[in-house]
């Protein structure tokens, strides 16, 4: 009959046929629809990020104003103002992972949302509470702790909690 060595190069011929022919299929098709692609594209290329600000005793936070921040670059993305009920909303988000800011007067942070990742076309909620008082070195610390993971993760650098899980960008 036939050797094994012909059944591969047979085998190998008609799997390179059949993706060749596949690969023509999906750039016609791409071709045809070269303008809803595009379109489509550009609306997927930006996530949103929707949430609340609350107030330490979980009433809304009305005119908030909030800062959205990428935790792998350290800058801030973008801004914005509660509604109020305390709502907000980022448009045209980049992926990546990020934090919302609860900002205050000199864009001194109050409090932060928990770390999350945009996604390309996806929808992200988030909720941002104002902690209860405490004492000035309390807030000192709680600040400087999240300019440290923010800033280890520019580096590349994962920063765990105390249950040993990552909680900065990876």
């Amino acid at each position: 009959m036939y050797s094994a060595g012909v059944i591969r190069i047979g085998i190998v011929a008609l799997l390179s046929v059949s993706t060749v022919s596949a690969q023509n299929a999906v750039q016609q098709r791409a071709t045809a629809d070269a303008g809803a692609t595009s379109v489509t594209s550009a609306r997927l290329a930006a996530g949103v990020v929707v949430g609340t600000a609350w107030r330490s005793d979980t009433t809304p936070y009305g005119q908030a104003r909030l800062r959205l921040r990428n935790v792998t670059t350290g800058r801030g993305a973008s801004r914005a103002v509660a509604d109020r009920e305390g709502h907000f909303r980022f448009e045209d988000v980049d992926p990546g992972p990020y934090v919302v800011e609860l900002v205050g007067d000199g864009d001194r942070v109050l409090a932060l949302s928990d770390l999350f990742a945009v996604t390309p076309g996806q929808q992200v909620q988030t909720v941002v509470r104002l902690s209860t008082r405490t004492p000035w070195v309390g807030g000192f610390f709680g600040n400087v702790a999240a300019a440290a993971i923010a800033a280890a993760s520019t580096l590349g650098i994962t920063a765990t909690g105390s249950n040993g899980q990552p909680i900065s960008a990876q």
